[in-house]
């Protein structure tokens, strides 16, 4: 059945990282889809609702006080709504820019650090005196979901059919990227129509999707038909990134999909968790076969590279 996307139930609180059953659905869903639902997590009710109560204050500001967190040489901060760009997608030419706007953050990087101030390891920007509870529910949210993504690391192991601390070496310290996105409601002038987000796939390890009840995420199934991934309450969206992609030899595709605007406007959390900056990706050599078709890739370099192409503070 190539027209819903699967839900896996990971039973958290009463399931071992190696659990086969968990890890046979995984592999199915990820096999054929390269997403699907993720159920049974623990990440609390009060957590999810605080961070959205957050993000919708921050989206409803000015658009003069969000510039002022405008986003930094190191990817943290405000983007402005038709500043990003598809360019590196190799579905379709994207023509215009993203009609979204959004918050990134990422994990505090300490001025003693000896990297602080180079590539993406700099200060987040928070908006402190307009929402004092952003900073603390962004946090709060990113400690649990790298808790579960950590998890999830020993879970999709098992599912590639190895033991669970398989692929943990890529991840003493792991990088993430935390984005609260708005999309705006379509505006029926507009033609051709807008993408929220246009077809393209992530660059990273995973990404961990935390839908409002608004809808408009779609996926490309392998019949080439965009796919609705409809929003599920108590769950979140898992996807496939192209390092994991390649950790899985293309076991596990790095699926397209994109964001199209509909006549409300969208709230969505998306969570980029990635491996270490310096890891080196290559496919497992448990799971290659003689068509080893990727050379190894550096992650820092991969994703530095795909920014320069898709955000235009990059490219100045």
């Amino acid at each position: 059945m190539l027209d819903a996307i699967p839900i896996v139930d990971i039973r958290s609180s009463t399931s071992a990282v190696d659990d086969r059953a968990v890890a046979t659905l995984l592999n199915a869903a990820l096999s054929q889809f390269g997403f699907c639902y993720i159920s049974g997590h623990t990440i609390a009710t009060e957590v999810t609702q605080n961070l959205q109560n957050s993000a919708h204050e921050f989206h409803l500001l000015p658009i003069a006080k969000k510039k002022r967190l405008k986003i930094n040489p190191y990817h943290r901060g405000y983007i402005e709504s038709e500043t990003s760009q598809t360019i590196t997608s190799s579905i379709e030419s994207a023509t215009q820019p993203n009609r979204s706007e959004s918050f990134m953050m990422m994990r505090e990087i300490p001025p003693s650090d000896p990297r602080f101030g180079t590539q993406l390891f700099g200060p987040n920007q928070w908006p402190d005196t307009l929402i004092p509870e952003l900073k603390k529910h962004c946090i709060a949210y990113a400690e649990a979901m790298e808790k579960l993504s950590l998890e999830l690391v020993q879970r999709l192991s098992v599912a590639l059919g190895l033991s669970p601390n398989t692929l943990l070496d890529l991840f003493n310290d792991p990088t993430y990227f935390l984005r609260l996105i708005q999309y705006p409601l379509l505006d029926p002038n507009d033609s051709p129509a807008p993408f929220g987000s246009a077809p393209h796939t992530d660059h990273g390890f995973m990404t961990l999707v935390l839908q409002d009840d608004t809808g408009g995420l779609e996926v490309l199934n392998s019949n080439g038909r965009w796919m609705p991934v409809r929003p599920i309450p108590n769950t979140l969206v898992l996807n496939v990134a192209d390092m994991l992609s390649i950790i899985s030899n293309g076991r596990w595709k790095s699926t397209p999909h994109r964001v199209i605007l509909g006549p409300e406007p969208r709230q969505s959390t998306a969570f980029f968790f990635d491996p270490d900056f310096d890891a080196q990706i290559n496919p497992l050599v448990e799971v290659r076969d003689s068509d080893n078709r990727w050379n190894p890739i550096r992650y820092g370099d991969y994703i530095l590279e795909r920014f320069g192409q898709n955000y235009q503070y990059r490219r100045k």
